[in-house]
């Protein structure tokens, strides 16, 4: 472990340091090692091992090596200096010689007059200038002698073929080494490291104890790091070879390899290759991030972009032009009410914004973003109007729209090509969204789509559990043959890396925003491409296990049910995924909920004379189950008395007591007639389940006193919450049958069913209480005040959903006793372990998040019941099962089918760039152009 070595290290640690500190003096004093002759008095601290030189072979050895840190030996210490104050002169054009046409050109003498052109030694040479280098380890000046030779490049050329990236064209007095560069580019995408902290660093590295006397060039970096970027771009994407061509929209950026690509990694024609088993081709997720936004620009007419649209990013002016011919929408849906009045919140918060956020689109199965599809927002994801019939009647001219995800979208489907036809498109309010997408883009010119596409709208599995129910079977991709596996929520994870560049970027200018934004998607597009091939891999094991987890189980439903009741589901099914829309609400329930205990007591009351000859049964066993719950109370309550109680606590304790003693006798002495002389023996005591009662202490957080010892201090044998309460159940069910009991045992069976339901309802509704309590209260809380308060309000709702438990557990052991079937408890009533009471991941309605799996508590879906209505609802219940079941099974064949189809995409898209690049190779003319390709 970690500490292991760090305890091997104390053992040697004083070694160490005696050791870094005899690094401090001057190993190779003495006679210099490379001429023997001289006094040594310099050494390199770059330089691997020990060295001792003398001023004319240090300058010898290090004329290759202008970035090693020299060190001066003064008989007792070392001090810095640099080569530059040793004389040192780096000759540009001939491999480190100088230049042998010296006075030849015009070019020399073009000294800056900012600088005094002298060293400490004294004026500088001729044809030479000083050049502050910027390079990984630090800031150096060094005077650069210049190539003066005829037909010699100029200046700024010079240093970019001595590997040196000039700051300016004309005047060149500061470079960049290429490695600098490189390094503050993968700084950025890795670190999300700012510009100037890299620069500040470079300082420290120059000089930490002085860092003032370092030369700023803090905005040349930025400059010169953006023209670096730019070159890079498009030497990576083949431009510096297909010189005959300019960039389009979207062509340097990285897509993804494995999405089909009809004439890349699939044949054009690929209709007649593939069979149709897929139903969606293009999987498209869509996402705003509010949280990189842009401040408006001072000029923004000065701005110069260097790749507007060739990247990510839609391209300026007709994204603009598109903006400006849609004016803002007045009338929106009542789904957007507070959608829109916290945008427009925002909008008065950040006034001096000229972008909001961004949306985006990407590839839902691998998190690829789609280039030439990344706009800007204005005031969020904001409504439009339309003017569609351009007439004055309000309700022929306005529909609502997301003009700025419009334009995404349509982006993203233009860039996957015409050949492919139906598209599945996954946002957060894809409902909303998709209600006039059509009439959109048929009445706006700028909004364009290939012929015959088709679009079916989704929403992401975790987004969708906060929609109204109404939404669950029209939206879930659970329902959409050809979806696969995607949760639609792949775009979420890919934010977190812009939200750490977004303070940076967000006082940039637009073009520089634009180029760091399209940088950072390319670098998320790269490590998606370099890790594809492990990813279908393990896409491909969890498909093949998700078809073992879910084939064996969706059988095993359909041959137990009735082959016809299956045939018309089937044939439900098949018309939902054709026609969709409001055929797919096959997929919920049609009766909401099973029987409660009121409606059981009403169909029994009705009966009861006919069932059992005794009139007032029920009331009286409704009667022993209140009693059942006004004990449980007590004990609450005695489990909150303190140990040191006051007198009036005990007497409050001691008069509840009394009177439910005296009730429970009324109800026995009712038993006595009910039973007809028949001797019974005592009561059903029941123990309460502690895993479930700690809530009750905890509301008060203090030490309690014990069931047992509040009964002592009664004075009475046993207490009225320990009492047991005579009811049909509290005989075993084959000596009722004996005893001419069985109606009564009947009529309770029932009533504790119903008291079994009543309590799952209501654990479902505090459950999803405390879901809200922890999710929008206690997780936001922005005070000790909130927060304390939401805890009271969580710890209610866990006291509530204790009570539930236990009066469920009663019913169970009851139903136990009564002689219910084993079937009907091991399958409908289960028993309630608390690790099943988390709301974690738990909703109270049926769109809730992570149903592909379908791990939830059996609680949330179970129901039960025997008579014609409750036999309806099974029927009910197990439609929608056995369909959700299909659709589980059906979506892991999907995906199986999807990630074979996938590894050959991806193979293909790869010889398809090992293609291009062989063409590019026999094409070229010039060496280093061969080289690359190669």
């Amino acid at each position: 472990t970690q500490n292991d070595f760090i305890a091997e290290y104390l053992a040697y640690r004083d070694v160490y340091l005696d050791i870094i500190l005899g690094s401090e003096t001057f190993a190779c004093a003495g006679i210099c090692e490379t001429c023997q002759s001289t006094q040594a008095t310099f050494n390199c601290m770059t330089c691997t091992g020990d060295h001792g030189w003398c001023h004319p072979c240090l300058i010898r050895s290090h004329q290759s090596l202008p970035f090693h840190k020299i060190q001066f030996w003064n008989n007792m210490c070392f001090h810095d200096i640099t080569l530059a104050e040793l004389g040192f002169i780096w000759y540009l054009g001939h491999g480190g010689e100088p230049c042998p046409s010296h006075g030849a050109s015009e070019m020399n003498g073009h000294q800056d007059e900012r600088v005094d052109d002298v060293t400490e030694a004294g004026s500088l040479p001729h044809n030479t200038t000083p050049i502050t280098v910027v390079h990984s380890s630090g800031v150096f000046t060094h005077v650069v002698s210049w190539c003066c030779c005829l037909g010699s490049n100029p200046q700024h050329l010079q240093l970019l073929r001595a590997g040196l990236f000039p700051a300016s064209s004309t005047r060149p007095r500061t470079a960049f080494t290429f490695e600098v560069l490189d390094h503050f580019l993968i700084d950025a995408l890795e670190c999300k490291t700012s510009a100037r902290s890299f620069y500040e660093k470079l300082t420290c590295l120059t000089n930490n104890a002085f860092p003032d006397t370092v030369p700023d060039r803090y905005r040349e970096l930025m400059r010169v790091s953006r023209l670096w970027r730019d070159l890079k771009n498009r030497k990576w994407f083949g431009f510096g070879h297909d010189t005959e061509s300019e960039p389009g929209p979207g062509d340097l950026a990285l897509f993804c390899p494995s999405c089909p690509q009809p004439g890349i990694n699939m044949p054009l024609h690929w209709k007649q290759k593939y069979e149709r088993q897929v139903g969606y081709y293009y999987l498209f997720v869509v996402d705003g991030n509010f949280t990189t936004q842009h401040m408006n620009m001072r000029q923004p007419k000065l701005d110069i972009f260097l790749s507007d649209g060739l990247g990510y990013m839609v391209a300026e002016r007709e994204y603009q032009a598109h903006l400006a011919s849609a004016t803002e929408s007045r009338e929106v849906s009542s789904f957007f009410l507070i959608y829109s009045s916290t945008l427009n919140m925002l909008e008065e918060i950040h006034f001096n914004l000229r972008a909001t956020g961004v949306g985006a689109t990407a590839c839902a199965r691998h998190g690829c973003f789609i280039p030439h599809c990344i706009v800007d927002f204005q005031k969020g994801e904001r409504q439009v109007l339309f003017n569609i019939l351009k007439i004055n009647r309000v309700d022929d001219k306005i529909t609502s729209s997301h003009m700025n995800i419009d334009y995404s979208i349509c982006n993203a489907i233009k860039h996957a090509g015409e050949t492919i036809d139906n598209s599945l498109v996954i946002y957060d309010v894809g409902c909303q969204w998709s209600l006039h997408f059509a009439e959109r883009v048929n009445n706006y010119y700028n909004l364009t789509l290939p012929d015959n596409t088709e679009i079916v709208a989704a929403v992401g599995k975790f987004h969708l559990s906060a929609h109204k129910l109404a939404c669950f079977p029209r939206y879930s991709l659970n329902f959409i043959a050809g979806a696969g596996q995607v949760d639609g929520e792949i775009l979420e994870t890919l934010w977190a890396p812009f939200n750490k560049i977004s303070p940076t970027a967000r006082s940039m200018s637009q073009a520089h925003r634009q180029e760091i934004l399209d940088d950072h998607m390319r670098n998320s597009n790269w490590k998606k491409l370099v890790q594809i091939i492990k990813t279908l891999l393990q896409k491909y094991k969890r498909a093949n296990k998700g078809i073992d987890d879910t084939k064996v189980p969706f059988e095993e439903l359909t041959s137990s049910l009735e082959v016809s009741k299956v045939s018309s589901w089937e044939q439900d099914e098949t018309q939902a995924m054709e026609q969709r829309g409001e055929h797919l609400d096959i997929y919920q329930l049609k009766i909401d909920k099973a029987p409660t205990m009121a409606e059981i007591r009403l169909r029994l009351t009705e009966t009861e004379y006919a069932d059992t000859g005794k009139c007032g049964s029920i009331s009286w066993l409704i009667n022993g189950i209140h009693l059942e719950d006004a004990q449980d109370a007590l004990r609450v309550d005695i489990r909150k008395v303190p140990k040191d109680a006051s007198a009036s606590q005990k007497a409050v304790v001691e008069e509840k007591r009394q009177k439910l003693a005296a009730r429970i006798s009324q109800f026995h002495e009712v038993a006595d007639a009910m039973m007809e002389g028949i001797e019974v023996d005592a009561g059903t005591k029941h123990m309460d389940d502690m895993r479930f009662c700690a809530a009750d202490m905890e509301e008060e957080a203090r030490e309690t006193e014990d069931i047992e010892v509040a009964s002592e201090e009664t004075g009475e044998e046993v207490a009225a919450e320990a009492m047991g309460i005579w009811m049909p159940s509290s005989i075993l069910h084959p000596d009722a049958l004996a005893l001419g009991l069985g109606a009564l045992q009947a009529e309770e069976l029932h009533l504790r069913q119903g008291q079994a339901n009543d309590c799952l309802e209501k654990l479902r509704q505090v459950l999803g209480h405390k879901a809200i309590i922890y999710r929008q209260h206690f997780q936001s809380a922005d005070s000790t005040w909130a927060g304390t308060r939401s805890k009271q309000e969580a710890n209610r709702c866990r006291i509530k959903i204790d009570k539930c438990v236990r009066s469920y557990q009663r019913a169970r052991n009851a139903m136990q006793r009564l002689g219910a079937d084993e079937d009907t408890l091991e399958n409908v009533y289960q028993e309630i372990q608390p690790s099943q009471l988390s709301v974690d991941r738990e909703v109270t309605e049926e769109n809730r998040y992570g149903q592909g799996s379908d791990r939830l508590a059996w609680f949330w879906r179970v129901n039960n019941g025997h008579d014609s209505h409750e036999g309806a609802w099974m029927d009910e219940f197990y439609r929608v099962n056995w369909l959700k079941a299909k659709a589980r099974w059906q979506r892991w064949e999907e995906e199986l089918s999807l990630v074979r189809y996938e590894m050959g995409w991806t193979v293909s898209w790869f010889r398809y760039k090992k293609e291009g690049w062989e063409r590019r190779f026999h094409k070229a003319t010039k060496d280093g152009h061969r080289a690359y390709a190669q």
